[in-house]
């Protein structure tokens, strides 16, 4: 979802490197690029080059000027089929050592239609060239980066072992991205999307946007103009820090980065009304301000497809609900189509059905999401676990717990802490106190830091 506007913009070049005579190190390089035999014949070679240098930088930048066109209109294909491989279709260039920009036009393309294998590869050719060039590694990490997103939407497969060798990629290269231009924006904001979205590390991924943050607002007006392209993603990390924030329940903190990230915003759009002010919404909610939270929503809501940003809906009937409104709770989360409700919608209905007293519709919803829902079964189970306890039904609530941890370890290959807890408290009010102190100590091997494991064992007598 994030990276969908930053796919068109290419890395621009060093100037100097467009235009400079080939250099002891590029002349290096062409031996490498070339193929070249003994010593002695390169370096012929490259006197007889000398004489037509100004030919050769005339031809780099009318290719340049032809790979630039076919860029700025997004014509991937023709680039390649123009310069891949550079060995072979500006051979002059590469035998220079003057095709480093042009490679790296090639690998930039060839990851926008997903030939990441081959545009990685080419990315890591660039660097035997010039290990220490800031846009080598930072389209190398993107790249990769991009890849692991693409496996993530299951447009390419990626196996578990691929998926590690890729993210260690994409850390290794946005660190010397970062380590080569420190005052950037770009990379610490996507390496922390790197741990937040991909790696669900969000303790890890919030100092990133920190500094994203950090060093925007620290560069001068003039900086800033010539830096304008990394402007969105300091709007985005004001975004994703607001996120972290509240994870890490600081939602206090969270509001202000969301509000600065609100007045920034205003104008460009790089965040959609529906977006910014479902997050408003949100964080307002955790603050209890629930009026404010439903005046953010209203806005969110007013901008929305039903069919498409349920998030928006369901969260404004979550905020009725607690507000003691279940009639306006039950009108929001009906804007959403019933084959369009995706599981944590279902849960939300299910629970104002509760407040309704319609408790054999609420089971009745619990049932069809836990039957639908292939990766979070267990969600559903423990809900409707907590339901029947609710009611006395003790029994209906062991077995709907049991059947959550029993999916659950099939699953993820671990106990499933809620399952095991509902349990023990079910198990504790049918009287089989043996096995309700079994339950309850698995769950301590598993979570000694249950926030209500210590008053569980005090009423099995533990």
């Amino acid at each position: 979802m994030e990276e969908k506007a930053a796919k068109v913009i290419a890395y621009p070049q060093e100037a100097a490197q467009a235009v400079s005579p080939a250099t002891t190190e590029q002349a290096d390089a062409a031996g490498r690029l070339s193929g070249a035999g003994d010593e002695a014949d390169f370096l012929d070679w490259l006197a007889g080059v000398g004489v037509g240098q100004e030919r050769l930088r005339l031809e780099l930048k009318r290719v340049q000027g032809e790979a630039a066109a076919l860029r700025a209109e997004n014509r991937w294909e023709d680039l390649v089929a123009l310069l891949h491989p550079v060995e072979e279709k500006v051979p002059e260039l590469a035998r220079g050592g003057l095709a480093g920009s042009l490679m790296s036009d090639v690998a930039f393309a060839l990851g926008h239609l997903a030939r990441f294998d081959e545009a990685i590869a080419v990315y890591q050719q660039c660097l035997e060239t010039d290990a220490d060039n800031f846009h080598f590694h930072a389209g190398l990490a993107y790249t990769a980066y991009d890849s692991l997103y693409a496996a993530r939407g299951r447009r390419i497969v990626l196996h578990p072992a691929e998926r590690k060798i890729r993210v260690e990629l994409a850390h290794r290269h946005f660190s010397e991205a970062q380590r080569l231009r420190p005052s950037g924006v770009t990379n610490y904001y996507r390496q922390g999307m790197l741990y937040k979205q991909i790696q669900h590390k969000r303790e890890k991924a919030m100092p990133l946007f920190e500094t994203a943050v950090r060093n925007w607002e620290d560069l001068s007006d003039a900086e800033r103009q010539a830096r304008h392209q990394e402007r969105k993603n300091y709007v985005k990390s004001l975004y994703q820090l607001a996120s972290c924030l509240l994870d890490a329940n600081r939602p206090v903190e969270a509001l202000e980065s969301l509000e600065k990230c609100l007045r920034e915003d205003e104008g460009s759009d790089v965040y959609s009304a529906v977006h910014k002010y479902f997050a408003l919404g949100k964080v307002h909610y955790h603050l209890g301000r629930l009026e404010d939270s439903l005046q953010a929503l209203a806005v969110a809501a007013a901008h929305a497809d039903p069919a498409e940003d349920d998030f928006v809906f369901e969260l404004k009937a979550r905020v009725h609900l607690a507000a003691g409104q279940p009639d306006e709770a039950w009108e929001a989360v009906n804007r959403v189509p019933l084959k369009r409700r995706r599981p944590y919608v279902r849960w939300t209905e299910a629970d104002i059905l509760m407040e309704r007293d319609e408790t054999d519709r609420a089971r009745q919803v619990l049932r069809e999401a836990a039957e639908r829902d292939r990766r979070g079964r267990h969600k559903a189970l423990v809900r409707l676990a907590r339901m029947e306890f609710r009611l006395g039904r003790y029994e209906e609530a062991f077995q709907c717990a049991r059947q959550a941890g029993e999916f659950f370890l099939h699953c993820y290959e671990n106990p499933y802490q809620e399952g095991l807890f509902w349990q023990a408290a079910a198990l504790l009010r049918l009287g089989r106190l043996a096995e309700a102190a079994g339950a309850a100590r698995e769950l301590e091997e598993v979570q000694p830091n249950h926030p209500h494991l210590g008053r569980l064992k005090q009423l099995i007598g533990c």
